[in-house]
């Protein structure tokens, strides 16, 4: 039931806050806690939200619904190696250390390690 639902549940928050990336990109960075850039600066932070967010949502998504152990991990990992980045972001290049999203971060990294450990061949 948890290999299932447990990356399912993780899933779709990264996958509505993909579609806010595609339709209210202003929303999407409040939800984020970023704001939003300009120009060429602009055109990545949206594209690279949208693809992040809808990757890793649909990878925990169908990886839940399928029971498919690689799918799981991969969406996991991509969010939780966000966590690190922020920390090396905050400590080493004076962006603020946001703890909060650090901590969802890392428990959508470990339901999913969990969800795939759990997953039966």
């Amino acid at each position: 039931m948890f290999a299932k639902f447990g990356p399912i549940i993780m899933g779709i928050p990264l996958l509505l806050i993909g579609l806010a990336w595609v339709f209210d990109p202003a929303t999407a960075a409040q939800l984020v806690q970023s704001e939003l850039q300009s120009g060429t600066a602009l055109s990545t932070q949206i594209g690279d939200s949208v693809a992040f967010f809808l990757g890793a949502g649909y990878l925990l998504i169908a990886g839940g619904f399928k029971r498919d152990r690689s799918m799981v991990l991969i969406g996991g990992c991509l969010v939780g190696l966000v966590a690190p980045a922020r920390v090396l972001a905050a400590t080493a290049h004076g962006g603020a250390l946001t703890l909060d999203l650090i901590v969802i971060e890392l428990i959508t990294l470990t339901v999913a390690v969990l969800a795939a450990r759990s997953m039966t061949d």
